[in-house]
């Protein structure tokens, strides 16, 4: 089956005007400066070549929109804005850079996120070099305790730009998570354990890091289908299906999660048999017309 990845069209539009607000960007540097327009105009959600494409607003996809700029040499940060769904100029950012070559990194979530910070102490930015720097969910506190983790639908983008001569930069932000279903076809209620769910994504590597610790992951059905976003996308993940209290009421198992593809966990709990449960991977991001039987 051919693959297909939603994509968001980023069009950087660069012109070789020097505002004052760029200059104040960095008052030490007296190096003429090039304003940089990206424009974030829409979201391009496939669902799996078969059906088409949707062409949907910026805001239905993501809430927040964060771009973060490199220096291509050294990895230092020089810049970074942040736009949320609320705001009238969704998608639309402006830079002023000198002429140089850059790391541009673009990042989209469904839900509120940090740069190279997971809680909100304050609103000082935290600076670090690409090879460090990464985004995490909000979280209440740094305490353990407190911590709140669910991923949730999110984008990212990194292209390598040289800043020279005006010109118009395309970039594509790809789903970077994967979705986990759960069906117990003779449960009415049950509960899904998530166990190694990554909590941030690296942006020099593209790759997701840390563990959510045990049982701060735990989803009920009674809520509805068990159908969750997840960051782990590059090892299997490892669930805990159960129901009551015995320990012959829960079933382990590791199952693979792919980016912008759904794994299907789907069995039967009461009276179970070898091999009871099944895990399918499908290509289409959207559910299926109607539910298929194991």
């Amino acid at each position: 089956m051919k693959k297909s990845l939603p994509i968001m069209a980023v069009c950087l539009m660069l012109s070789l005007s020097c505002s004052k607000k760029a200059m104040e960007e960095n008052p030490i540097s007296n190096e003429k400066k090039i304003k940089l327009d990206f424009s974030v105009d829409r979201a391009v959600s496939t669902t799996d070549g078969q059906v088409g494409s949707q062409i949907l607003p910026l805001k239905n996809l993501i809430t927040q929109l964060t771009f973060v700029i490199f220096e291509g040499q050294t990895g230092a940060e020089v810049a970074r804005q942040t736009q949320f769904s609320t705001d009238p100029n969704f998608g639309q950012l402006s830079f002023g850079l000198p002429v140089a070559q850059y790391q541009v990194v673009a990042i989209g979530s469904k839900s509120e996120f940090g740069i190279n910070k997971f809680f909100r102490d304050n609103d000082t930015p935290v600076i670090l070099p690409l090879q460090e720097a990464n985004m995490q969910y909000w979280q209440p506190s740094f305490t353990m305790g407190d911590k709140q983790y669910k991923t949730d639908d999110t984008f990212f983008a990194r292209q390598l730009i040289t800043v020279q001569d005006p010109q118009q930069i395309s970039m594509e932000l790809q789903r970077i998570v994967g979705k986990l279903e759960v069906i117990v076809d003779d449960l009415e209620n049950f509960t899904v354990d998530v166990d190694n769910e990554a909590t941030g994504y690296m942006f020099s590597s593209e790759s997701s890091f840390g563990n959510i610790d045990n049982d701060q992951y735990r989803i009920s059905n009674a809520d509805g289908p068990i159908s969750i976003y997840i960051l782990r996308t590059d090892k299997p993940l490892t669930i805990e299906i159960s129901y009551g209290n015995a320990v012959s009421q829960k079933r382990r198992m590791n199952v693979p999660i792919y980016k912008n593809k759904r794994t299907i966990v789907r069995g039967k709990m009461i009276n179970p048999v070898v091999n009871s449960f099944s895990v399918t991977i499908n290509d289409k991001w959207l559910p299926d017309p109607e539910l298929v039987n194991f």
